[in-house]
């Protein structure tokens, strides 16, 4: 079964030119602490306020300020000022930066520490951080939920929520007994089942609760400062694991993140000497000069040993994180090692923990951030008080501005190389500078009073999805940049493109890219199938010939073996499917794609599938799946007449499908899987 090819929508479209994605300064009296990007691009922050109008949107779930008095300030004549507590907040920004929600979180304790946020595969939204109470005595009204692992602190402590998808509602608030030292932060990672996972350390004689088995039960003799990690049920309201974490000394756990397997990986500092490491790991002395120490340890999925434990470099300036790849490889941006003055260092440990497969000095001057993309690719960010650092060819912005300080951000690859880096201001970058990377590609800045969204240097997106990362040989792609082809969209007014558009031309590994449409910004082509059985190339755009006359750009970019996206879906008839159009329960229906890899045989780069009683096809395994459900896949591999970087999949919806104007549909080739899509079913 074969359905009518849906041309009009498959032809790659022009896109609107690359300005900052979104802007968004936030309110008075309020700072940003941390921030998250979901999957479908829409970004989380969080922070503090002490404003009492904060924009809270009408249903939040706190829509008034709680916070109560937490000091005094001489004014006039003697007079006393006192001057309130802060509540938390959370604001969702949708990914053209509009507030899709905005709340305040707290009671009437100080709530200045809300130093974490995660979000679920559900858009439920994960808070972690710090609360003291007031100075006047008043009964703590912090909100903690029945059932709560903790629900009472009299000391200054922590905490984790969790708010449902449309920031209305509360589900769950616990409490966490670390009373933390002023170094401290609660850093927090999610699991796929909805588990939380913490490591911040505790002060003075308070106990952490540890569970049979742990690590480390007891806290080590230092009085002030003991790490812990623990982790936390889906519903809040038990420890699944919790243990000391700590040497005799001072020892802070300052960031963590999980693998698949639920092993944690934990980056910090340490005094002591005798923190845990492991034999065989990277670095297992401490230098007998170092002030600190920064240390990055993996713990088992129990919580009960260590799978290694190392440390990495001497340290100073007290700021970490880590994340980790799919490889299980840890990577770590430690913010002034004691040999600098400023900026930090980015290192890749190897999975087993044993060896660096990289180490670089990021040379900025202040707070750096960090985030990693599907690729294993590492994003920094941090305020760049010079003009003399390097940016790529169709960068966002190539050279510093003004007499400001300057964010900058740069890209490093897996092995280390410099893949792509930028300026972005004048920028009011305060003591730090998140960064978090966008499904797209594009990377989001925030600095404590202001975020931007930016495509930051030459970007390569899926055509269908607008998913960056990884390339698969055939592919239909778009490339973001900044003077890569003319002013004036050039379109290409033949399905099968020529390899030179508007004065733009595109090469994979030195291929000649066929060109569907080329502008200053947005260039879309096809990525040569003579690229397959590479894990890597690098892709090059060139203007009008290149330098001095013209403009080019390049990037390296990851092979992968598929990279599905769809580009549409057509009922049974041929017509597409749409909530107006929806398909019966139990009908075929084809989806058209893209990024689906290699094909038996291969795709002629440029030219069209044929029509032929023998058509290539998709190797196995390919899967569909519609609302969860797995549906039947009838045919899958070359789209007859179309372009060769589209394929076709028919598949037979399951009978058994409820009526529904949006119910999502997936494609799996050989292990990748495609953004969802929305279908209509009668």
């Amino acid at each position: 079964m074969r359905a009518t090819p849906v041309l009009l929508l498959l032809i790659p479209c022009a896109i609107a030119a690359n300005q900052p994605t979104f802007t968004y300064t936030v309110p008075a009296n309020t700072t940003i602490a941390a921030m998250a990007v979901d999957a479908a691009g829409n970004t989380y922050l969080t922070g503090s306020t002490t404003s009492l109008t904060f924009p809270a949107t009408p249903g939040a779930l706190q829509t008034q300020f709680s916070g109560g008095t937490c000091g005094t300030l001489p004014g006039f004549h003697g007079v006393l000022l006192m001057f309130p507590c802060a509540d938390a907040f959370v604001i969702k920004l949708d990914p053209a930066g509009n507030v899709l929600f905005a709340t305040y979180f707290g009671g009437n304790g100080n709530e200045t520490g809300a130093s974490a946020i995660c979000v679920d595969a559900s858009g439920n939204v994960y808070l972690a951080g710090t609360t003291g109470p007031n100075t006047v005595s008043q009964p703590d009204t912090f909100p903690v939920t029945a059932g709560a692992a903790f629900t009472n602190s009299a000391e200054d402590g922590g905490f984790v929520a969790k708010l449902n998808a449309a920031g209305t509602q509360l589900v769950y608030s616990t409490l966490l007994p670390i009373n933390s030292p002023p170094e401290s932060t609660v850093a927090m990672a999610i699991d796929p089942a909805g588990e939380v996972y913490i490591a911040a350390s505790i002060g003075g004689a308070l106990a952490f609760p540890t569970t049979p088995g742990a690590f480390q039960s007891t806290p080590s003799s230092y009085p002030n400062g003991s790490g812990v990690v623990a982790k936390l049920n889906a519903s809040g309201s038990a420890l699944l694991y919790a243990t000391y974490f700590s040497g005799n000394g001072l020892s802070v756990p300052q960031g963590i993140a999980i693998d698949a397997a639920g092993d944690a990986f934990v980056a910090g500092f340490t005094q002591a000497a005798d923190f845990p490491v492991t034999p065989g790991a990277f670095q297992t002395g401490y230098f007998p000069s170092a002030e600190y120490m920064e240390f990055v340890t993996k713990l088992n999925p129990q919580g009960t040993g260590l799978v290694y434990s190392t440390f990495l470099g001497a340290t100073r300036n007290y700021a970490s994180e880590v994340r980790v790849d799919a490889q299980g490889g840890a990577y770590v941006l430690v913010v002034g090692g004691s040999a600098l003055s400023s900026g930090g260092y980015l290192s890749h440990l190897s999975a087993d923990g044993s060896a660096l497969v990289y180490s670089t000095y990021v040379p900025t001057t202040a707070g750096l951030g960090l985030d990693l993309d599907s690729a294993g690719s590492a994003f920094v960010a941090g305020p760049a008080g010079t003009a003399v650092l390097a940016t790529s060819p169709g960068a966002f912005q190539q050279e510093f501005e003004g007499t400001l300080a300057n964010a900058y951000a740069a890209k490093f690859t897996s092995d280390g190389e410099l893949a792509g880096a930028t300026y972005a201001g004048p920028w009011p970058t305060g003591p730090r500078l998140l960064i978090a990377v966008a499904p797209s590609g594009a990377i989001v800045l925030a600095s404590p009073a202001s975020v931007t969204s930016i495509y930051p240097w030459l970007t390569v997106q899926n055509a269908a999805s607008g998913a960056a990362g990884t390339v698969a040989p055939g592919e239909i792609v778009t490339l973001r940049g900044y003077g890569i082809g003319p002013a004036t969209a050039a379109v290409s007014s033949s399905q099968a493109p020529a390899d030179q558009l508007g004065g733009t031309q595109v090469t994979f590994g030195g291929v000649a890219a066929p060109v569907f449409s080329a502008q200053s910004q947005h260039v879309t082509v096809q990525v040569p199938w003579e690229i397959a059985g590479q894990t890597s190339t690098e892709v090059v755009v060139t203007y009008n010939g290149g330098p001095p006359a013209g403009a080019s750009a390049s990037a390296p970019v990851v092979v992968a073996t598929a990279a599905p996206g769809i580009f549409a879906v057509a009922n049974s008839d041929g017509t597409v499917n749409s909530p107006s159009n929806p398909a019966k329960a139990g009908d075929p229906i084809t989806i058209y794609g893209t990024g689906g890899g290699v094909t038996n045989p291969l795709g002629i780069t440029g030219g069209l599938w044929p029509i032929a009683a023998s058509l290539p096809t998709l190797p196995p395994p390919v899967s569909v799946t519609i609302g969860g459900t797995n549906a039947m896949v009838l045919y899958a591999g070359s789209a007859p007449t179309l372009e060769s970087g589209y394929f076709q999949i028919n598949v037979a919806l399951p009978s058994g499908l409820q009526a529904s104007a949006a119910v999502n549909l997936v494609v799996t080739i050989r292990g990748s899987s495609s953004v969802a899509v929305p279908i209509s079913i009668q």
